[in-house]
């Protein structure tokens, strides 16, 4: 008997689970003068928007899986008002925590993995870039490397945004924390400026 395509189709949709593909969310920060924790000095505003519920969380990225491994995405929105351009890297972001602990951030490539595999990462062997091709959505890969803070060379008079990630504090809350950003440099002269430092308590999503 010759089966219609129409039946083989419908019993193969029947075996194959489908996956909800994740969706690339559309984000844009307010001015960096409009977020409660923040520094204004040097001529440049350094704001931060930590994420520490569902909610807020979804607002950036598709996934619930951030919170349940226990990372936080922290929006970092900086306004250059100086006649010079200035560079911030992730990697000199750092959150210090209420023992004055200095935690450094997690690259996005890491914190993809993490929310991604079933096991710790460290129970994986290989690099993480083949890692990365085995697992997850190319949109969520995409994703994640758009909004990363990286590295932000920001001109004269304009602003610009990026996500950093820290581990969720073991008081589950952001009390007595702060942003702690050592190396600004200024790149029109190629001298750094003065470090950044200021609460991140004061208002979370």
């Amino acid at each position: 008997m010759k089966r219609s395509p129409l039946l083989v189709i419908l019993a193969v949709s029947l075996c194959v689970p489908i996956l909800a593909k994740y969706k690339i969310k559309e984000f844009k920060p307010k001015a960096a003068t409009e977020y409660a924790a923040r520094q204004d000095f040097q001529n440049i505003v350094i704001a931060a928007d930590p994420r520490l519920t569902e909610e807020g969380v979804l607002e950036l990225f598709d996934t619930k899986k951030l919170l349940d491994r226990l990372i936080m995405p922290v929006v970092i929105v900086v306004k250059n008002n100086n006649d010079f351009a200035i560079r911030i890297r992730a990697e000199d972001i750092l959150m210090v925590d209420s023992t004055g602990a200095q935690i450094p951030g997690m690259p996005y490539d890491e914190v993809l993995l993490r929310v991604s595999l079933k096991n710790h990462l460290g129970t994986y062997s290989g690099r993480k870039e083949i890692l990365l091709r085995q697992v997850g959505d190319k949109n969520m890969v995409m994703d994640f490397e758009h909004k990363y803070f990286g590295e932000k060379l920001i001109a004269p008079h304009d602003s610009d945004y990026g996500v950093v990630f820290f581990a969720v504090p073991s008081t589950g809350d952001l009390s007595g924390t702060r942003l702690y950003i050592p190396k600004v440099h200024n790149i029109t002269k190629d001298e750094p400026l003065m470090f950044f430092e200021f609460d991140l308590d004061k208002s979370t999503k």
